[in-house]
């Protein structure tokens, strides 16, 4: 069964957990109390156990179940609870990309970020900004990466299992830099600077494509607030030049 978070059957192409029942399932784990709590559960259909097996799936049209990702892969950023193969199974979707894997990368100035690597299909021309914009129009929002790297091949364990490890740390496309001329833009692109750790702002650098968010949005509201004088809202601020 495919089963939502409140136990109810979920429609054919939605996303749901893959429960297990029948004659053949065990009674639970050995000398292991709570595993067994948590992963055999009550069948609200038939009153019997039924277990849980974590695993992400969507029926097709032909009644064949659709493996996406693991629900144990779901993450909080910023308060909201993300499904990580939601996304990754967004992203593989498309003829472009062969395999993907989303991944939650904290840093000290930006904060959570969601960051996708993309492996092409065989013969595939990938653009990252073309599969953002692409996932955007199945995703809400917050789900979207904010930013996706291209490799030729995901890494992997001497065991053949994917090396969270080894992927490498994501960093910001550089724009052709125009350095900022007036008095208020040198203060802006300071601020911006100093917000979001970089060593340097140009003037069309973009605030959220440089690792910023809406809660380091309203942070720099409120410091070019006090380094202009003035009183801005953060929408207005998405680039230096503005």
């Amino acid at each position: 069964m495919v089963l939502d978070n409140r136990l109810g059957p979920v429609a054919d192409g939605v996303i749901g957990e893959l429960y297990l029942s029948g004659a053949g399932l065990a009674r639970g784990y050995h000398h292991r109390p709570a595993q067994t709590a948590s992963r055999f559960v009550a069948n609200p259909f038939t009153g019997d156990l039924m277990y849980r097996t974590g695993d992400l799936v969507r029926r097709t049209a032909t009644g064949e179940l659709d493996f996406v990702g693991r629900s144990d892969a779901q993450v909080q950023v910023r308060g909201l609870r993300i499904e990580l193969g939601e996304i990754e199974a967004a992203l593989t979707r498309g003829d472009d990309v062969a395999q993907a894997v989303v991944v939650v990368h904290s840093d000290p100035h930006t904060g959570d970020r969601i960051i996708g690597y993309a492996v092409p299909a065989e013969g595939a021309d990938v653009d990252p900004q073309q599969i953002r914009d692409r996932i955007a129009d199945e995703l809400p929002a917050y789900m979207v990466p904010a930013q996706i790297l291209v490799l030729d091949a995901l890494p992997i364990t001497a065991h053949g299992k994917l090396d969270r490890n080894a992927l490498p740390v994501p960093g910001y496309e550089a724009r052709a830099f125009r350095a900022p001329a007036s008095p208020v833009e040198q203060v802006v692109a300071g601020v911006y600077a100093d917000l979001l750790g970089t060593d340097r702002v140009g003037l069309d650098d973009d605030f959220f494509e440089l690792g910023g968010n809406s809660l380091s949005a309203t942070q720099l509201a409120a410091r070019l607030g006090v380094a202009l004088d003035t009183t801005l809202p953060c929408g207005p601020c998405s680039r230096t030049r503005r």
